[in-house]
């Protein structure tokens, strides 16, 4: 997904390097970690996301005149609600949306004019999506999103390699206070790049 909507960045607004948003990241979920932290499964488990009810979401910051094209793109990315990897399974793998006010905001509109599932309100730490062809939307200001770790970011799908030009975006992606995020001092927040 992160590539896909990255992509749109790039072509939709032309956008580059540092300028492009779309950061793998969690929401969804009622709880956080100490200080806020969300973070991926970890032999610690320390603010485990899953754990914690959150999913694994695509964070964008996108102008509203821009909000259709990039409906219409996480429709083609997720036709009928379904991901991409139907391999995976549980809460964490839910198909989400967040738009400011949740079902209640203008742009829900402009979401069921392209939309192939059912759009349901999100309240948090819901189930898996894969048999009922829904999406959860949540009002990302009460279910924000947690940027994932830095090795997260940017880099080849399971199935398909995205080249290097794309993979090479990671180095603006900051790091976390996650355990095992892949900077230099894991458990340190830091906004450099170790490479």
């Amino acid at each position: 997904m992160q590539h896909g909507l990255a992509t749109l960045e790039m072509s939709e607004l032309s956008r580059k390097g540092s300028n492009v948003t779309a950061r793998v990241a969690y929401a969804g979920g009622t709880q956080v970690g100490e200080g806020g932290l969300v973070c991926y499964h970890n032999a610690m488990s320390t603010a485990d996301y899953g754990a914690m009810g959150h999913a694994e979401v695509v964070a964008l910051r996108i102008p509203e005149a821009s909000f259709a094209a990039f409906a219409a793109e996480f429709w083609q990315l997720c036709p009928g609600g379904r991901r991409q990897d139907p391999q995976d399974r549980g809460g964490e793998y839910r198909s989400v949306v967040g738009i400011p006010g949740g079902v209640s905001s203008p742009l829900l509109a402009v979401l069921a004019a392209a939309a192939s599932a059912k759009l349901e309100p999100g309240f948090g730490d819901e189930g898996d999506t894969i048999e009922n062809g829904a999406v959860f939307v949540y009002d990302q200001l009460s279910f924000p999103a947690h940027v994932a770790e830095k090795y997260h970011q940017f880099h080849d799908d399971m199935m398909e390699a995205y080249g290097a030009a794309y993979d090479s975006l990671s180095r603006f992606a900051e790091g976390t206070s996650c355990p095992a995020d892949g900077s230099d001092r894991p458990g340190l927040r830091t906004s450099e790049d170790p490479a």
